[in-house]
Order: C-alpha cells, then sequence, then structure tokens
C-alpha cells in the first residue's frame, strides 16, 4: 500500500523531476538540499517515510519552493488577472541584483516584501565537514611484539 504523501500534489512535481530524462537524484537531492538516501526513500515509499515514522513536511516545502509555481502579486497587480510564475522565476526576481530600469526596480522592490521570497531562496551550500582521524594505537601492537 502506497503512503498517504504520495497522492499529493508535491510528490507528483517530484516525481516528475526525478523522472526526467538525465535525471540524478543526487543532483536533485543537493537542489532541494537535503541528503540523496532521504529523497529515495521519499520517492520509493520506503524506510521511515513510507511507514510514516518520519514527516515529509519539510521536504514537501523545499519542493514546492523550489520546483513549484507562485501567484505573483506584483505582476498581478500590473496585469489585472492572477499571474503563475515558477518558483525558478520568482528566484530569479527577487534574489537579483538592483536592476537600472525603474519598471524593474519596481518589481525588484515589490519581491524584496514578498512573502514568497523567503521560500524562494536558493539552498545555501554546507561547508565540507573535515573527517575524524582516528589514531591508531600501536601501543597495543609494540607491547605483543615485546613479548
Amino acid at each position: 500500500m502506497k503512503p498517504m504523501y504520495m497522492n499529493e500534489p508535491w510528490f507528483a512535481t517530484l516525481q516528475a523531476r526525478a523522472e526526467q530524462p538525465g535525471a540524478v537524484r543526487a543532483q536533485l537531492a543537493r537542489q532541494l538540499g537535503i541528503c540523496a538516501p532521504a529523497l529515495s526513500q521519499v520517492l520509493n515509499g520506503s524506510g521511515a517515510y513510507g511507514d510514516g515514522r518520519a514527516s515529509t513536511g519539510r521536504i514537501a516545502d523545499r519542493v514546492i519552493h523550489t520546483f513549484g509555481r507562485y501567484a505573483c502579486p506584483h505582476l498581478t497587480d500590473e496585469a489585472g488577472e492572477e499571474r503563475v510564475i515558477t518558483a525558478e522565476q520568482c528566484r530569479a526576481y527577487a534574489h537579483r541584483a538592483a536592476p537600472a530600469s525603474p519598471r524593474e526596480m519596481k518589481h525588484w522592490q515589490a519581491c524584496n516584501q514578498c512573502k514568497h521570497k523567503a521560500a524562494s531562496a536558493p539552498p545555501v551550500p554546507r561547508a565540507a565537514q573535515p573527517r575524524k582521524v582516528i589514531p591508531i594505537n600501536t601501543a597495543k601492537e609494540d607491547s605483543h611484539e615485546a613479548q
């Protein structure tokens, strides 16, 4: 039996991304800012996600804010009807340097006030953590040689 989250729209979006030709789960996980094993468990409905011990809420939020769609308040106001843009377009508008043209400046300023800006931020790369070096206890080996 499939876990309930597999019927939700965010999962369909995630699954479509994972099934695109040339898609690599590790790269998809990196885009979402999650680890590859967690992504595989969610997609396969296995592990703690499959049996309901782990919540998919954080992953669902990341999928929506990375690959989802938003009704852009600024573009909706300009056009008079709701204008939906992808999360990638939202990220491109909101997280760019201040533009020079007055029209683009209004849009950029609106983005800085928008509730979607923080959610559409690109994932922050984590610094590589050095591995701990565990010294080999040579004192024990030396004591065996002495006997």
